[in-house]
């Protein structure tokens, strides 16, 4: 929906009130509602830090793929006997596809191709190994994830794949656990 234009009298009338107005002099003290002060204590006990000291190594986070899921293991996407399956390695795997050795675009141009040729045939699970990547650190001393490994989830949140891919969560270690991840594609309708 477009914007109206004030018309000229519509202005003169503002420009009348913003002049009037004075700013208050005591400071405003905003009192939140219940369900934000539980909602704030939550996210407090959520966000509980430890505390550190200059010099002391930083623990490496946990890379997760497919975000944060919930507690119960749930996907919001499939059903949880699957997805329980599916987390688990027990579900049947289509096909694999190996990005190790190629470059950003030559994996990603890959992944897209492969995976649409993959929802068109009808797969349904697709082993996508990317590797764990060079085990480095930074100048902070903070782990440095692999740039495939860190791509391409990523890489299957946009378009086009978004559109065929149901869930994305890393890889039992018996198909290649950190440097791969399990690729669940939706029905081919």
């Amino acid at each position: 929906m477009a914007a109206k234009k004030l018309s000229d009298d519509e202005k003169l009338l503002w420009r009348t009130v913003t002049e009037r107005v004075s700013p208050m002099r005591e400071s405003f003290a905003f009192e939140p509602s219940v369900k934000s002060k539980l909602k704030s204590s939550v996210i407090r006990q959520k966000a509980k830090l430890t505390e550190f000291h200059i010099g002391q190594k930083a623990k490496a986070a946990q890379f997760t793929p497919s975000g944060e899921t919930s507690p119960k293991g749930v996907s919001a996407n499939m059903d949880k006997k699957n997805f329980q399956r599916l987390v688990r390695g027990k579900l049947e795997i289509d096909g694999k596809l190996d990005l190790h050795g190629l470059t950003q675009e030559q994996a990603k141009m890959m992944l897209r191709v492969k995976l649409l040729q993959a929802h068109e045939r009808g797969k349904r699970l697709i082993l996508v190994v990317t590797g764990k990547g060079k085990q480095r650190t930074d100048e902070f001393n903070r782990q440095i994830v692999g740039v495939l490994r860190q791509n391409v989830p990523m890489w299957l949140r946009q378009a086009p794949l978004s559109s065929i891919v149901l869930e994305v969560t890393s890889a039992q270690q018996r198909h290649g656990g950190e440097g791969a991840f399990y690729v669940y594609l939706r029905r081919n309708r």
